[in-house]
């Protein structure tokens, strides 16, 4: 299969070496050209333009936001340019209006689109092609896409034949990880003002009742106040916490955690964090402590 892949960072990488490992041909695009360099040494074909990339069997867009990924497929030309035959995959965490404006402009087209945004980390699952798929979209277009989906991922979720289900999907998996982090931040907050000591604290929730890997992971930086390197950076954490808002907002639905958790991750960014895992909000929370009055 000839693949076109948009999209060459910490996840996108791993993705399409996993992709090439398969035997697939894969021919890869980033605006930096050199973050190509991997790909291109595994035996990938470098594209120079995006519309070079007009004539494959899939096209596959791991980018940073729904506003990048508009700007690759219309700014470019490439929504015109591309091949009917073409099937645009987005593993992009979209937001739900830019997933239907794809829809609907690569429809007119007459053309397949699919969602199929990914969870797991990229040192790690994305590397080993172990990552979660989560997607949607044509049933046709999800056949020919899954030894793709095989290649980057151990399992495939299919949300039905509307791309925009794997896309709220995808938000609120995001948004289910960031509450556990907001709940165990404050549960930190709370025992520590008690004389509880963090990794006593830690092994007791992580070896009873939350022994998932949510909360062993995110519950371990938590209690070390360790948040660089980032896995998942505050400000990309901020971005998908909008999106679900937003998400939720269009159907006149309150999400009250959500809105706690994005305060807590815009003022992280305001105390410094930028470069922090979104986890920091247990710092967040543990600085805005208030000591009792004696």
């Amino acid at each position: 299969m000839k693949v076109g892949f948009v999209g060459t960072g910490i996840m996108g990488t791993p993705m399409a070496l996993n992709i090439l490992k398969r035997g697939h041909q894969v021919a890869a695009y980033n605006r930096t050209p050199e973050k190509t360099a991997p790909l291109r040494d595994a035996g990938a074909t470098v594209a120079t333009s995006l519309l070079d990339l007009s004539d494959v069997d899939v096209l596959m867009t791991v980018i940073a936001d729904g506003r990048a990924e508009q700007s690759v497929i219309f700014d470019s030309g490439l929504i015109d340019r591309l091949s009917t035959r073409s099937i645009h995959v987005s593993c992009t965490t979209l937001g739900v209006d830019h997933a239907r404006q794809l829809t609907t402009e690569h429809n007119k087209r007459g053309r397949i689109f699919v969602t199929a945004p990914v969870l797991g980390r990229a040192v790690d699952m994305a590397a080993e092609g172990k990552l979660f798929v989560i997607a949607a979209g044509p049933a046709n277009g999800l056949e020919r896409c899954a030894p793709l989906f095989e290649a980057v991922g151990q399992r495939t979720f299919v949300f039905g034949e509307n791309p925009v289900s794997a896309v709220a999907a995808k938000l609120a998996i995001n948004f289910l990880i960031v509450s556990s982090i907001e709940s165990m931040s404050e549960a930190f907050a709370l025992t520590s003002q008690y004389g509880v000591r963090r990794a006593d604290f830690y092994e007791f929730f992580t070896n009873t009742l939350f022994a998932t890997p949510i909360h062993k992971a995110y519950g371990k930086l938590i209690e070390r106040d360790t948040f660089v390197p980032a896995n998942f950076v505050v400000s990309l954490g901020l971005k998908d916490v909008k999106m679900a808002l937003d998400a939720s907002e269009r159907v006149n639905l309150a999400m009250p955690i959500a809105n706690v958790a994005r305060d807590h991750l815009i003022q992280a960014l305001a105390q410094g964090y930028a470069d922090h895992d979104w986890s920091v909000i247990g710092r967040v929370v543990a600085n805005a402590l208030v000591p009792p009055k004696k």
